[in-house]
């Protein structure tokens, strides 16, 4: 991807005072960018760790780079360079989990820049004139994390009114943390991206790489199927990962086109019968095979139903009254057939166009 590099701040790390001059650099350049102040305020704290990292661990000497890339379709982000003299990371992946440390601190720094990152990566390579102006001067600089962060685009924010839709999740009993979510997106009047995400197992590591999931497809709804999954399978490196379920629905073409990965079931109501809509097997974010797009007539009154594992496979098609509105038949289904050891989410649409 070209991209094009503006408004660079070329910052030395050598001390504590440091952490906050970092901090409210980054955090000015991602305002006059157009981030909210929540994203804003993220980009503080990924900053902050990121710097804090270097001193603590990096030799306590390093750089950090930040500035706004713009790609080949007028997309900007925040970009964040940060590297050291240090010893490096043994193990990247292990150190993204909340709790891993080499040293006497809470071990939550690498994991708190993880989930502020819409991309993350250790050691990446770059051009050739971008290393050599920004990393080649002062200091040997044997180590560097590349941070990412989408500018949300200002895209149209209206319904797809072509579409009845119903959602229901909860949830494992006794956690206070959803590791399922789902996402409806409308692109334009009739267009809408939605999925089902299932992050593995339960609790706080399931939520974030559930999240982090649900973010990229908000972020980037507009990519082809097959790019978007292969976004989202990069972005959440570093997670415990996810399995999921996504489709494109044209409602002016009746349409749908849909690609998953791992256990979510989905499945199309149509005046012939049910279609099984096929997933392959794999975790996002760690092992994807190249995706595949599957394309489906989605003529009106054709029901999509996507839901995750912790929904039993008890019930029946056929048992329901599919005239029902789709929000009536999740909450029923939900409530009558999910697992009590699982978090569990379905997703019903109707084409009512």
């Amino acid at each position: 991807m070209e991209v094009k590099r503006d408004h660079i701040l070329s910052l030395p790390i050598d001390n504590n005072a440091d952490i906050g001059i970092c901090r409210r650099k980054g955090a000015n350049l991602a305002t006059q960018m157009g981030f909210n102040k929540v994203k804003s305020g993220e980009i503080a704290i990924l900053i902050s760790e990121l710097v804090t990292n270097v001193i603590k661990h990096g030799g306590g000497k390093g750089k950090i780079v930040i500035c706004q890339i713009e790609d080949n379709e007028n997309k900007k982000a925040l970009e964040v360079w940060c590297c050291d003299s240090g010893n490096g990371i043994s193990n990247f992946q292990k150190a993204l989990q909340d709790g891993y440390t080499g040293k006497n601190t809470l071990g939550i720094g690498l994991g708190t820049i993880r989930r502020f990152s819409d991309e993350l990566e250790i050691n990446p390579l770059s051009s050739p004139i971008f290393k050599e102006t920004f990393f080649s001067k002062n200091y040997t600089f044997k180590y560097c994390v590349r941070s990412l962060k989408w500018l949300p685009s200002k895209s149209w924010t209206g319904l797809n009114n072509n579409l009845n839709i119903g959602a229901a999740s909860r949830c494992k009993p006794g956690e206070q943390l959803n590791g399922d979510s789902y996402v409806i997106n409308h692109i334009s009047p009739e267009i809408s991206v939605v999925a089902v995400i299932d992050g593995l197992g339960h609790g706080k590591e399931a939520n974030i790489a559930s999240a982090l999931a649900k973010e990229q497809i908000l972020l980037k709804p507009d990519l082809p199927l097959d790019s978007l999954m292969k976004h989202i399978h990069n972005s959440i490196r570093g997670t415990r990962g996810t399995v999921l379920g996504l489709a494109r629905i044209n409602t002016k073409i009746n349409k749908l086109y849909f690609s998953g990965v791992g256990n979510i079931e989905s499945f199309i109501i149509a005046e012939n019968g049910k279609k099984t809509l096929l997933s392959f097997g794999g975790i996002m974010g760690h092992n994807m095979r190249t995706p595949k797009i599957f394309e489906f007539d989605f003529k009106p009154d054709n029901i999509l139903c996507m839901y995750s594992d912790g929904i039993t496979t008890r019930w029946k098609p056929e048992d329901l009254d599919w005239n029902e509105p789709p929000q009536k038949n999740s909450e029923y289904i939900l409530n009558n057939y999910s697992r009590q050891n699982d978090d569990a989410t379905i997703l019903i649409i109707r084409n009512a166009s």
